[in-house]
């Protein structure tokens, strides 16, 4: 297990470190050996689930950087949360597991759901505690979200929501309503706080650069809780755009508004730009605003970006790059993001912002909804 493990970390480093064409070419080198050998791992430690060779194992899976790919996923990804739920929940080294499942687990299942319960409870280890506890809560919060977009009947984007996944998302939450699910998220973030403040964030430390405690973190995720769910009002953004002029985002009250954090050293942001041209265009003259958060340390490159591919519309200057004052505070960790305001600037839907489809129609969406509430 652990020769045909090397063979794939091996193969992800020269991945990694790669540059120009033949990163592509070890791009899908790496695939096909992780997909090949991931599968003979799980086939062996399987013998053996309750050894520590295969819990080392079964944690190197469910942090596959492919993990997310359905046939890897409903097969390998799941049976080894299984595995771990049932031979691993009081191994004092889990902190890294429970952080993965609530930073970047493609969709949390039941097995997620039992082990980070369990573990929370009963591990040996505070640190793993508290990481438990922690994704629990994200988890619950993310769960909120999705639960009221899905519940909105008037939105029938889908994309991405095969019937299995509703199926299993419905089982996670137990028909527990968006509301529900926010109250308990906060009652676990408060228990981070008073049992768990101090302890390190350890895997979390390239998503909050930072935060060194757990206490830290909670405070972000309470904060976006209370501030940056859907339904609530968005914070005010206030600073000068790309060519020093002033900029609010209150300004654009009265506006549907599609809010965009990018950069130019982003791929998908930059791959999304035409279908973003394409929306701006679209919504011409009607009670619309598309505006940028740029994450850019160096406002050249960032102008340069908006000279080459034509953007049209205002960015916020952040300054300090992606760990600046405004992505901080939105708790942006992936770019893109995307949060679509209404005509009241209170967030109506929200995502990493690579499904256009579905932001083209909550915009049509609201839109309709402003000129029928103005026309009655």
């Amino acid at each position: 297990m652990k020769a045909l493990r090397k063979e794939v970390d091996d193969a992800e480093t020269a991945y990694l470190q790669a540059s120009g064409d033949k990163r592509e070419t070890l791009w899908k080198a790496y695939c096909q050996i992780n997909d090949i050998n991931l599968l003979k791992i799980f086939d062996l430690a399987r013998q053996d689930p309750a050894s520590g060779t295969a819990f080392e194992m079964f944690e190197w899976i469910v942090r596959n950087r492919r993990i997310a790919i359905p046939s890897l996923y409903y097969t390998n990804g799941i049976q080894s949360v299984e595995f771990l739920r049932d031979y691993h929940t009081a191994n004092t080294n889990i902190a890294k597991i429970c952080s993965k499942f609530g930073w970047g687990w493609p969709r949390a299942c039941q097995p997620v759901m039992d082990f980070l319960r369990i573990a929370a409870d009963k591990n040996p280890s505070r640190e793993s505690r508290g990481q438990a506890t922690l994704a629990l809560a994200r988890i619950d919060k993310d769960y909120a979200n999705i639960q009221v977009v899905l519940s909105d009947n008037s939105f029938t984007g889908n994309k991405g929501w095969s019937e299995e996944n509703k199926a299993e998302f419905l089982r996670g939450v137990r028909n527990q309503s968006a509301e529900a699910l926010w109250r308990e998220s906060g009652k676990l973030l408060q228990v981070v706080l008073a049992d768990y403040s101090d302890c390190p964030t350890g895997a979390l430390t390239n998503l909050y650069r930072a935060k060194l405690t757990l206490g830290e973190v909670a405070r972000v995720e309470l904060y976006d809780l209370e501030h940056l769910s859907v339904g609530k009002v968005a914070p005010e953004i206030e600073g000068e755009d790309l060519e020093g002029n002033k900029l609010k985002l209150s300004d654009y009250r009265g506006r549907i508004v599609v809010l965009s954090f990018w950069a130019s050293w982003c791929g998908p942001c930059m791959q999304r730009v035409p279908s973003e041209i394409k929306l701006a265009e679209r919504m011409k003259g009607k009670p619309f605003a598309l505006v940028g958060v740029n994450g850019d340390a160096v406002k050249s490159d960032a102008k340069r970006a908006v000279e080459k591919e034509s953007i049209s519309w205002p960015s916020f200057w952040n300054k300090e790059g992606s760990d600046g004052p405004v992505p901080t505070i939105w708790n942006i960790h992936g770019w893109p993001s995307v949060f679509v305001l209404d005509a009241k600037g209170i967030i109506r839907y929200k995502d990493e912002g690579e499904d256009m489809d579905l932001i083209n129609q909550k915009v049509d969406q609201l839109v309709i909804q402003f000129a029928d509430k103005n026309h009655s």
